[in-house]
């Protein structure tokens, strides 16, 4: 019996030891690497067009370029003779766009706001070398502010850290799907000898533990009424301590309510997780949302109510 046992323990060292040696040859730096070939398409360069407007704007701003292949090192074309043209219900607005030689952008002043009237958008975009491009939009419905609290120490942050509390309620269209930004400012009025009240306004950047809320690229927060369609809705945000100054007089924090059209919130959303999913190996590609018909980019509209509160 002792030999039986002799032999089956060194029947079983024999085993750990076969099994280390084949574990360890086969740690070579080859046997954790694959080489895969993809077959890229052949890529046809179109005309991108990137333009969004809210009812607030008094001038419009379009970017004209071109689309590259993934393997592509040329430079971008910025085509300075190309057609910009928006319409509203059919009508042109104002003339054609103008080239912005130091912004490489196009540019149309317009003689009033867009205003938040439901209308129809087109925007259309043409070049020498390229197939006309064009998107259609119509204005979203603005949804009021209902209420507007600021409050100094009156929230925590993440970290359990009392920071300024800020409260914006609203109360949701029903039966229709509802898209959301919101954006915060900071006023001061300063009334001169002349008589001439001067207003400065600056961001006000704030942060929220609602899970409703998603970051955005262009907006802080983003957001759907999947959760609330219907009802009023309040959002719970915090401020740090110094965003919105204390003991100026004359002081007023402003919150705005976007509402987006689809595609506005869609290329937000996406365009934020493209640059979060950049030089991580371990994210999902991620396709940046286009509406652009026969090129790509965004065409998006917002309407904006505004609500105010003084604070001290």
């Amino acid at each position: 019996m002792k030999n039986i046992t002799i032999i089956k323990v060194i029947i079983i060292k024999i085993t750990i030891l076969a099994l280390a040696l084949s574990l360890f040859t086969g740690c070579g730096s080859g046997n954790f690497s694959q080489i895969v070939e993809v077959d890229i398409p052949e890529h046809e360069s179109r005309l991108v067009l990137n333009a969004r407007l809210s009812s607030l704007d008094t001038g419009v701003i379009a970017l004209v370029a071109n689309s590259l292949g993934i393997l592509d090192t040329s430079a971008y074309d910025f085509p300075e003779d190309a057609t910009v043209r928006l319409f509203r219900d059919g009508e042109m607005l104002g003339s054609d766009f103008t080239f912005w030689q130091d912004q490489l952008k196009y540019f149309l002043a317009l003689d009033e706001p867009l205003g938040t009237a439901p209308a129809l958008y087109r925007m259309e975009a043409s070049a020498a070398g390229y197939d006309p491009v064009f998107a259609e939009q119509r204005m979203p419905v603005p949804v009021p502010v209902q209420s507007l609290r600021f409050e100094r120490d009156g929230a925590v942050d993440g970290e359990g850290q009392r920071a300024d509390g800020i409260e914006v309620q609203f109360s949701d269209p029903a039966g229709e799907d509802n898209y959301y930004a919101l954006e915060f400012y900071y006023e001061i009025s300063d009334v001169q000898p002349t008589g001439d009240t001067l207003t400065y306004r600056n961001l006000v950047y704030a942060s929220t533990l609602d899970q409703v809320i998603q970051f955005g690229y262009h907006y802080e927060q983003v957001f759907t009424d999947k959760s609330f369609d219907g009802s009023s809705y309040t959002v719970s945000l915090y401020a740090y301590p110094g965003a919105v100054p204390e003991g100026a007089p004359n002081t007023r924090l402003v919150a705005r309510l976007y509402s987006l059209s689809r595609d506005a919130f869609l290329y937000d959303l996406s365009l934020q997780q493209y640059y979060d999913a950049v030089d991580n190996p371990f994210a999902e590609p991620v396709t940046v949302h286009s509406n652009i018909e026969g090129g790509y980019g965004i065409f998006a509209l917002s309407a904006v109510a505004e609500a105010g509160v003084k604070v001290e």
